[in-house]
């Protein structure tokens, strides 16, 4: 993963503890992480910036989701609907982004969730005084949500800064 890190330069992973609301939802087996950038457009909110984050995702990122989404039917997992992109930057509980549901929103955060037999994702977009901060956090509730989490942690790694990356060479965040 070195390799990535030279090519991701203006991204950082960060350690704990992550500043956001999610470590009040770990349980048992889970993987977490979080991205930190830094802020330089102060007037965006949460809301603002995980849409302007994950509302463009690159189509080879699109075709990787169909592959997953037909390979993980076969064992009980959500499969995310195609095409449900908000409509407006600035989200409110219970709208749709992607897979997920927006649960909690505050001036300084933003939580997505999603759930099916196997897992919980958890997405939170925070900010600080200087930084975003991109977090996830899975709870794995079966063996087969803990070998799919640490099948998919290469491509979550990649994606994840591939698209904050494109969202500040675009100029969005």
């Amino acid at each position: 993963m070195e390799f990535f890190a030279n090519i991701f330069t203006n991204i950082k992973a960060l350690h704990k503890p992550f500043n956001d609301r999610l470590d009040q939802k770990v349980v048992n087996h889970h993987f977490r992480d979080a991205l930190g950038v830094k802020r330089n457009n102060k007037a965006l909110t949460p809301s603002q910036i995980q849409y302007r984050i994950f509302a463009y995702l690159p189509s080879w990122v699109n075709v990787l989701m169909r592959i997953r989404n037909y390979l993980v039917a076969f064992f009980g997992f959500e499969v995310a609907q195609e095409g449900v992109n908000p409509k407006t930057e600035e989200l409110s509980i219970g709208d749709k982004a992607g897979f997920l549901t927006i649960t909690e929103k505050y001036n300084d955060e933003i939580i997505s969730f999603a759930e099916d037999k196997h897992m919980m994702f958890y997405l939170s977009v925070a900010l600080n005084e200087n930084d975003i901060i991109v977090s996830t956090l899975v709870n794995q509730k079966t063996l087969i949500g803990r070998i799919y989490v640490n099948a998919i942690l290469p491509f979550h790694y990649v994606i994840a800064r591939t698209v904050i990356s494109n969202a500040i060479k675009a100029g969005r965040i």
